[in-house]
């Protein structure tokens, strides 16, 4: 049964009648779901965007979806103010917002991310689908029977939404005879970065399944999980007649956030190509994987020699028509095809790296192995890309000695990890650095951990050495600052292949007004802070930025070049129980100019600070507060959750710099100024004008998400131990 209409009225009222509350402290707008959650592209449509706080005053909503220029426009709709507070639940639905959206006719089909920026707040992820297909709703009338489904037209694009415990959907339609349908289903795909989506413990996103079944009442195709979470399903129909599709979670749960979008269509469909890669410069055969292709087999996939590297999206012709979008991976290596019958360590094919190798798992237990040569001390890296695809393998590397004896493995690879923060975010894709004992032939293989195999247990695995290069993390999900204040971010580096030089951090794409204060990570060194200002004069606005890093590295000729490398991105997330230790991938970061939120500015004494090793010195730091907030703030140095025991998200201070214990950081109430007390251990890093700030940190209300404000940049100097004892 369909509750949505009840649902909304009922929660918009009572947020209403609450809507005169004391203010307590700016919210971060946690955005829930989208209802629909698809749109056709080349068409206008009307969604409501359910969100923690209110999202009156919405001037920009921003859309991302990597490698894929967007057009799309959504401006708020609601003509009245609607007063939106969180109920303090861990189920929140969240109150719904009208926005009219507008997907052009050419804007590729597939999941947007979207971040949504106010007057006085900036948000969360949420998720749109663009779609081939038209776009129908689910009807408010009761389609929770075979017998009261709701008849549909194909091919489609079906909205609804599981909102209760046990609530299944049922759609009706005509099929024809010879009929190749493929029904998939956009479940999780559209939700997963909803922050908290703890329906009950160990009930979290949606587990979809469908099943479809024919004129007689007999059951078509049924499936449970094949993209993720996310189930589809294919079949060539054997009669015509009236066909009954049913939605349900596989274990029957439901919640108001369960949104889905299911397309159905007899459109060619193609799961993946094989070799998945391709060479840049070059023309490639590639075997189709799909059904409903009309005999196509094979297909040619052509770049040009200054193709951009990394993933893109093409369709391909067939003799039953134009199929969906494919990704296929342009490679800067020679790519070759692990052949068939090199399932043990004697007929291993030799390779010579680096190398791009696509391999197809075809049946359970199989294993392949390559061999190749290695010398000694030196590092190499070996890295699998299937599930990144949405493709089922879950890939582990394993290299062997030349006698046959296994010296490491990897299983699941990091995209974000580092042991002293004691988080980590995990994908199935293996990932394993390796560093030859010895000169000598090394022996490589690739299996699938639960020893399954199949048509779509395809692979990607790049091997290489590794030459001195970083990669880039950080904690900078979003930030917000009123003209004149400065926030702060924390980025990482993750050194590798030895490197250890100097790396210059910047931000692309900020908002006109912001700026970063320079800074460039030191060698010994692997984070720091990244101070963001607004103009006096800067306007309200928001942009989607990205954190990266240069240096001058060493290519594998001997010749430097400079190397740029994009933060890669994580938000939080809290999942039953998990709460602030759960990190998951995005592919956005934020950056708006609000009006003044609950602090209004964070002063220093010094902006310029000199320690010795062994040496102490007091920051004294002074707010000011909005003059309705009077909620605690926290000073800090570094980005923690201020409980015994949790994990720091980011650093600034150089290695062997520390706050006291000491210090002053908890200013309640009315109060207004605190101390932090730097100390300098005697091997602190030395560091020449390195920028820091003190940071105040606000709690948002019933999240463990905080505001974060900054002072202006303070030029710390440490200096080293021997220009100390000549002083």
């Amino acid at each position: 049964m369909n509750l949505r209409r009840v649902l909304f009225c009922v929660v918009a009222v009572g947020l209403l009648a609450s809507a005169q509350v004391c203010r307590a402290g700016v919210g971060f707008r946690q955005l829930t779901s989208m209802f629909p959650v698809a749109v056709q592209r080349g068409t206008q449509a009307t969604v409501r965007l359910r969100s923690n706080y209110t999202l009156d005053e919405t001037h920009t909503v921003l859309f991302y979806k990597r490698g894929t220029q967007s057009g799309i426009k959504m401006t708020l709709a609601e003509t009245k103010p609607i007063a939106a507070l969180p109920d303090g639940t861990r189920s929140s639905a969240g109150t719904p917002f009208r926005f009219h959206v507008q997907v052009p006719a050419n804007q590729d089909p597939g999941v947007y991310e979207l971040r949504v920026a106010t007057k006085k707040a900036v948000s969360s992820v949420s998720h749109l689908l663009v779609t081939d297909f038209p776009v129908i709703e689910e009807q408010e009338q009761d389609n929770g029977t075979a017998a009261t489904a709701q008849p549909i037209s194909v091919p489609a694009a079906v909205c609804g939404v599981c909102e209760r415990f046990e609530d299944v959907d049922y759609y009706r339609f005509t099929g024809k005879a010879g009929q190749e349908l493929t029904i998939q289903i956009y479940a999780q795909r559209v939700t997963e970065g909803i922050y908290d989506m703890a329906v009950r413990i160990g009930v979290q996103l949606m587990d979809s399944t469908l099943v479809l079944s024919g004129p007689r009442g007999q059951v078509v195709a049924r499936n449970n999980n094949f993209l993720g979470g996310d189930s589809l399903l294919s079949c060539k129909l054997s009669e015509s007649g009236e066909y009954i599709l049913k939605v349900y979670d596989y274990r029957y749960a439901g919640d108001p956030r369960y949104t889905y979008c299911v397309e159905i269509s007899d459109r060619p469909f193609v799961h993946a190509v094989f070799p998945a890669a391709v060479q840049r410069g070059t023309t490639t055969q590639v075997k189709v994987k799909g059904h409903g292709l009309g005999g196509l087999e094979q297909a040619t996939i052509s770049t040009t020699a200054d193709e951009p590297l990394g993933w893109k999206n093409v369709r391909l012709e067939t003799p039953a028509g134009t199929t969906n979008l494919v990704s296929v991976l342009v490679s800067p290596y020679r790519n070759i095809v692990a052949p068939k019958g090199h399932g043990t360590i004697e007929t291993a094919t030799p390779v010579s790296l680096p190398v791009g190798i696509n391999g197809w798992i075809s049946e359970p237990q199989e294993t392949h192995y390559f061999v190749f040569e290695a010398l000694k001390g030196r590092d190499y890296r070996f890295e699998i890309e299937s599930p990144h695809r949405g493709l089922p393998l879950d890939s582990v590397i394993e290299i062997y000695s030349a006698a046959g004896q296994m010296l490491v493995e990897a299983d699941d690879g990091t995209l974000l990890g580092n042991p002293s923060t004691q988080i980590s975010v995990r994908t199935k894709d293996a990932k394993l650095s390796f560093q030859a004992p010895a000169d000598g032939e090394y022996f490589l293989a690739v299996r699938d951990l639960h020893d399954r195999g199949g048509e779509r247990f395809c692979y990607h695995l790049r091997a290489e050495s590794s030459r001195p290069d970083f990669e880039v993390y950080g904690e900078y999900y979003y930030a917000m600052l009123a003209p004149g204040t400065q926030s702060i971010w924390f980025a990482r580096i993750q050194r590798t292949g030895g490197f250890n030089g100097p790396v210059k951090m910047s931000v692309e794409g900020l908002p006109q007004g912001v700026t970063l204060t320079p800074v460039t990570v030191p060698a010994g060194m692997d984070h720091c802070g990244l101070i963001l200002s607004a103009a006096a004069n800067a306007k309200l606005g928001a942009s989607l930025a990205h954190v990266c890093g240069r240096a001058q590295l060493s290519g594998a000729d001997g010749n430097p070049y400079n190397a740029v490398r994009y933060g890669r991105i994580t938000c939080e997330q809290r999942r039953a129980g998990a709460s602030m230790l759960e990190r998951w991938p995005i592919q956005t970061q934020i950056v708006g100019i609000t009006e003044p939120l609950d602090v209004t500015n964070v002063e220093v004494t010094s902006r310029e600070i000199t320690l010795r090793p062994g040496e102490k010195t007091e920051i004294k730091v002074r707010i000011a507060r909005n003059q309705e907030f009077r909620g605690l703030v926290v000073l800090d140095m570094a980005f923690t959750f201020g409980r015994s025991g949790t994990p720091t998200f980011g650093h600034q201070l150089p290695p062997g710099v520390t706050m006291s214990k000491t210090s002053k950081t908890r200013l309640a109430d009315k109060e207004l100024e605190g101390i932090i007390v730097l100390q300098a251990a005697s091997d602190a890093l030395p560091v020449n004008r390195l920028p820091i700030a003190a940071m105040a940190r606000v709690s948002v209300p019933e999240s463990s998400m905080t505001t974060d404000y900054a002072s202006e940049p303070v030029f710390l100097t440490v200096l080293a131990a021997d220009k100390s004892s000549n002083k």
